[in-house]
């Protein structure tokens, strides 16, 4: 038996580099000094020894390491899910081929995302629930499914070539079928005649890349209120893209979730929010493939960047381009790396 065990702590933000913390895991307490390289919010591992009896040694810092992690994992909060791999029975079951299902397990529970229906996917939402380790049920956290007529304001449907205003593209619901969030466009007089300078899009890819070196662009989508009319930000989306070469389309390198400022998300509504990066991150493929691409499916009610800044503008979705060093410092900001 080895004669420690490994801890994972996470800097606070009150603490400063090479301060000594106090901590706790498998009921034993210890102290430990904070590396001087790390800032708050960031891991470290710390050896622990197991001190059955005798005097015991403290607690060491263990040495860095490198590791790539390539498995598809979301990170909710301090909690991190794996993608589960599915056996042979699950994708020979012809109920699970037209109900298909995604399961990212947990430490302490899981987090199942289902579509009811591939035969009707238009009439089908996608649910996300959760179900704790050891428990055969688990509880309903909310769907994420396509606007409605009724969710649109009657202008926009007894006049739509004279609307201007929100409209709804995407809404997530709770557990009680009510509106939660929503993801909404805003229609404005005469906003797309700028639309033919798309066709320029090329040739301002070819100058970001050589000319600027901005080959890195930050996406923020707004994420509002159930009220279409109220224009309160509940959160955003962020995703970050990486220009390879101007005539291919950029690389997706990370997308995630933050509260607005003066915002608390619960855990649950993070969890109701992740469906939707999730199914845009290409996770989720082999099982959603014809509920998501399909016409009428929900990847048409989806929008996410699309790099042409007419079209990003009407869907609440804002840009900044970066160089490497950019971006590198946004990612430094970051909790996790």
């Amino acid at each position: 038996m080895a004669g420690h065990f490994v801890v994972r702590l996470r800097v606070p933000g009150w603490a400063q580099p090479g301060q000594v913390i106090e901590a706790s895991a498998r009921g034993k307490k210890f102290s430990v000094k904070i590396p001087a390289y790390l800032r708050p919010g960031q891991f470290f591992t710390v050896n622990v020894p197991n001190g059955s009896g005798g005097e015991s040694k403290a607690p060491s810092v263990a040495a860095p390491e490198v590791s790539f992690n390539l498995e598809p994992n979301i990170i909710i909060g301090n909690d991190k899910y794996f993608k589960e791999v599915k056996k042979c029975q699950d994708w020979c079951d012809c109920s699970r081929m037209c109900c298909p299902y995604v399961r990212f397990s947990g430490k302490d529970d899981d987090v199942i995302l289902k579509h009811d229906c591939c035969c009707l996917p238009c009439c089908c939402n996608f649910k996300i629930s959760t179900q704790k380790n050891g428990h055969a049920n688990g509880g309903d956290i909310g769907a994420l499914a396509p606007a409605s007529c009724s969710d649109q304001n009657c202008t926009a449907l007894c006049c739509p070539c004279c609307y201007t205003g929100p409209k709804m593209q995407a809404k997530f619901l709770g557990p009680d079928g009510e509106k939660k969030y929503t993801l909404k466009s805003e229609v404005k007089c005469c906003q797309y005649l700028c639309l033919c300078l798309a066709c320029c899009n090329p040739c301002f890819r070819m100058a970001r890349f050589c000319c600027q070196d901005a080959q890195y662009t930050r996406y923020e989508q707004n994420v509002y209120g159930p009220d279409i009319n109220d224009q309160t930000v509940y959160a955003k989306l962020v995703y970050t893209d990486r220009m390879v070469c101007p005539c291919v389309p950029d690389e997706r390198i990370q997308m995630k979730i933050v509260p607005q400022s003066g915002k608390v998300l619960s855990k649950e509504d993070l969890v109701l929010l992740s469906i939707y990066p999730t199914l845009l991150s290409g996770y989720t493929c082999s099982e959603f493939c014809l509920p998501l691409c399909c016409p009428g499916g929900m990847l048409s009610a989806m929008p996410n960047p699309s790099g042409i800044v007419q079209v990003d503008d009407a869907n609440n979705i804002q840009a900044e381009h970066m160089n490497i060093k950019e971006a590198l410092e946004e990612r430094k900001q970051d909790d996790m790396y």
